[in-house]
């Protein structure tokens, strides 16, 4: 990565639940880490750089299944065949495993935190839960197995699909900023364009912002009208598979929802056409102090001790 003076603007939402939770990670995690791969970065943003990257277990969890779901649905449609459920299981299990084994090497992942695992429960309590390894140990083979029966699967596999995305990074603009989507999978089924969000976690209604979000970018990019898509949202947990459509009123109000939050975003700038952050202490922290607990960057956060 190069060294710019500051981080590109944009707005996804991810940022958007960051800024509503606790501003002062939120300066963190986009400008106080700004160039923090850098050798000669100063230590505390080489700091923060590093602690922007720590992940947990749940989070390693769910990218997991979603590579696996990735490397299934790409076996099928190159060769017609899916990854089985042991083979699933086995697999998350691997990436969970090296995880645990890098964040053990400390200082390994000091000289590269960006290519080597580091898990919050490691690094903060310098272990992992006993009953947080057996949740995640016994709700991998259910996902594994529910994955292979949801109904979208089923659709994609039926004679007439059409594999259009998986994975694939996007952007789109809304207000003259560039906006990040990324769908989890879409294939065309007949006239109809289905988009599929994967969950492996609870429900959760903050979940509509981003699924709107992946509906108004499949109508701008592939000129699909809002009648002929559908939108799902297959909680693997649960077993759940939740569809939705969408309308332009629906999308008018959310791109009203994205402008206010773009707007808010850029009240803490100095100079919002150059990204420029005003001082780190306009960036008020959450007053719920229980998020402090789970916050990678506690050790740098002096709201955090107290």
């Amino acid at each position: 990565m190069q060294r710019t003076n500051y981080p590109e603007w944009s707005w996804s939402p991810s940022r958007h639940h960051l800024f509503e939770e606790c501003r002062r990670k939120y300066f963190y995690h986009y400008y106080g880490a700004h160039n923090g791969w850098l050798r000669d970065a100063p230590p505390l943003v080489r700091q923060t750089y590093r602690l922007k990257q720590m992940t947990n277990l749940y989070l390693v969890f769910g990218d997991a299944m979603h590579k696996m779901a990735e490397q299934s649905l790409m076996r099928w449609f190159q060769a017609g065949q899916l990854l089985e459920s042991a083979e699933l299981v086995q697999r998350v299990r691997n990436l969970l495993n090296q995880a645990y084994k890098d964040s053990q090497q400390m200082a390994a992942w000091m000289e590269q935190p960006n290519k080597r695992k580091m898990l919050h429960e490691m690094y903060y309590d310098g272990g992992l839960p006993p009953k947080l390894i057996d949740t995640i140990r016994s709700r991998i083979p259910i996902l594994a197995d529910r994955f292979l029966d949801s109904r979208s699967l089923a659709d994609y596999m039926a004679e007439g699909s059409r594999l259009i995305e998986l994975e694939r990074l996007n952007t789109m603009e809304i207000a003259g900023t560039k906006i990040y989507v990324k769908l989890d999978f879409m294939f065309r089924h007949d006239d109809r364009y289905i988009i599929v969000d994967w969950k492996t976690g609870q429900e959760d209604e903050r979940n509509k912002t981003q699924l709107r979000l992946y509906g108004l970018y499949v109508h701008r990019l592939y000129e699909v009208p809002y009648d002929r898509l559908d939108i799902r949202t297959e909680y693997l947990l649960s077993g759940q598979c939740y569809e939705d459509r969408v309308t332009a009123e629906e999308m008018s109000e959310l791109e009203e929802h994205v402008v206010g939050s773009i707007v808010a975003m850029q009240s803490v700038l100095a100079d919002p056409k150059a990204n420029v952050p005003l001082p780190m202490e306009a960036f008020e922290p959450t007053e719920d102090r229980r998020r402090c607990r789970r916050c990678s960057y506690q050790e740098i956060c002096e709201y955090a001790a107290s």
